[in-house]
């Protein structure tokens, strides 16, 4: 890690202000014909629409936090969470690709595969915000 200065510093106040304005904007600009917020009162294709657009979401999310992580590292450090990174795409699309199989060429096999990608990028860009706290 470089330095010991605040350049960088994740503001984890900020960032969940920040995240729930930015859902409820997201929500309200790209889904205006399906009511994200109840997933279960939706036909398929906004249920689809919803999750892939949850998981674009977080991606933005975790792409802001992967930029700033790397940033403070450099050398080994670097090349270590970039390795770490590749490797968890690997695992996030060989994961959701397992799990949409239980409805391959069904309608839900699109929710399946957005749900995971969502659930796992969120879960992955919550792990390198903390590298910004540390």
């Amino acid at each position: 890690m470089q330095g010991t200065g605040d350049r960088g510093r994740f503001n984890a106040a900020g960032f969940v202000v920040s995240v729930s304005l930015a859902v409820s904007v997201a929500g309200a600009a790209s889904a205006q014909d399906w009511d994200c917020e109840a997933l279960e009162s939706l036909p398929q294709q906004g249920i689809n629409q919803c999750l892939a657009e949850q998981h674009a979401f977080w991606d933005r999310i975790l792409n802001n936090a992967y930029q700033q992580v790397i940033a403070e590292r450099d050398g080994e450090d670097e090349e270590r969470l970039r390795v770490a990174q590749r490797a968890w795409m690997t695992y996030r699309d060989a994961t959701c690709d397992m799990e949409a199989d239980a409805m391959r060429g069904g309608s839900g096999e699109a929710m399946l595969h957005w749900g995971c990608m969502a659930r796992l990028t969120e879960r992955r860009a919550r792990d390198l915000e903390t590298y910004l706290r540390r």
